[in-house]
């Protein structure tokens, strides 16, 4: 193993950032960047041990501070979408910033996403990033220290692991924004992956996307992946959540939550033999196919990101979860902070 740094590029203001790889015996790498501490490219073999970038993303400072959809970036305060009553914490109500039409605010209003991260490399595998969003960010009470740590192994896994300390009770909800496509970054939509859930449930939702409260079952609905399907084969369905999200935009509810780790996902792409098993600690995963992406933002090699072009498992507490009472709270204090860890491990068969 190895790790070797570099100057990614500058921002517009002039600072500098660092980016870093992480390389296995095997030749397969991932890339991280310190603008928004970003997991940038995952360099992985095919089943005829080709190597190739299996996250849509960007090649430049200046593409990544045009980016809209979060590709690759560590998302907080509180990643996904909470109401416009904001939050309230021991019946204080904190009306933190609507970034969307207004209405809602979604991923904190990028505040991780946009930050230059600190960065140091830990052993010969690991890269730890650190930032201090301080007291009244985005309208949220308390400082918070957070600390990602990006690790790889000769397995090709993908290890993710969170520490987010606030110095009293806060909210914090922090996850990675990849979009993988494990064909390759620029081959085109993700719905002939085959994906299996291991989640019983979702959190269906009102016409500007945030959860009504309800934790619905999947049987018998086209949110149901406990076994194995195309991420297309039920896209056409009648239903009004499909509809709402333009496919699938939203939070499972992974099987038996009780904070321990476990698998929640396994994806597998007929034409390279690739597979991706996802693992995490938390108790939900936002599902998202790309169905934003227009080709209006130029990615990697200069081609433009088009309709679904990759799909999202970001690990996550339920979205607005502090405003409705079943779900699991993302409550964390000094004593109890936000530790996490997720894992994406690359194969193929």
């Amino acid at each position: 193993m190895k790790v070797e740094q570099f100057l990614y590029g500058k921002t517009k203001d002039g600072r500098e950032v660092p980016a870093f790889t992480v390389t296995n015996a095997k030749g397969a790498y991932i890339e991280l960047v310190s603008y928004g501490a970003t997991l940038n490219k995952i360099v992985v073999p095919d089943r005829n041990g080709a190597l190739y970038d299996v996250l849509v993303g960007f090649d430049t400072m200046e593409q990544q501070e045009k980016c809209t959809d979060s590709q690759g970036r560590t998302v907080g305060r509180v990643a996904n979408r909470i109401a416009g009553c904001g939050i309230t914490i021991d019946g204080k109500n904190y009306p933190i910033t609507k970034n969307v039409n207004g209405q809602i605010t979604l991923h904190g209003n990028h505040e991780y996403s946009s930050a230059v991260w600190q960065a140091e490399i830990v052993g010969d595998n690991a890269v730890r990033f650190t930032y201090e969003s301080p007291v009244g960010a985005e309208g949220f009470p308390g400082n918070v220290k957070n600390a990602v740590t990006f690790s790889f192994d000769d397995n090709n896994a993908v290890k993710i692991h969170y520490e987010c300390v606030p110095d009293r009770k806060t909210a914090l909800n922090v996850t990675n924004h990849s979009y993988f496509n494990l064909e390759g970054f620029d081959k085109g939509p993700v719905t002939e992956h085959v994906l299996q859930l291991f989640c019983d449930a979702y959190t269906p939702t009102d016409a500007i996307c945030i959860p009504t409260g309800e934790i619905r079952p999947v049987e018998g609905t086209p949110f149901d992946f406990r076994l194995p399907k195309k991420i297309g084969r039920d896209l056409n369905h009648d239903d009004e959540q499909l509809k709402i999200g333009r496919g699938y935009d939203h939070n499972f509810c992974i099987e038996n939550y009780d904070g321990t780790f476990k698998e929640f996902a396994a994806v597998w792409e007929p034409k390279s033999g690739r597979v991706m098993r996802a693992y995490t600690d938390l108790p939900g995963v936002q599902f998202y196919i790309g169905n934003f992406l227009d080709g209006s933002q130029v990615g990697k090699a200069g081609k433009p990101l088009q309709y679904r072009q990759g799909f999202c498992l970001e690990t996550q507490f339920y979205p607005d979860c502090l405003n409705h009472p079943a779900f699991p709270p993302c409550l964390f204090t000094p004593e109890n902070p936000f530790v996490s860890t997720t894992i994406y491990q690359f194969s193929a068969e």
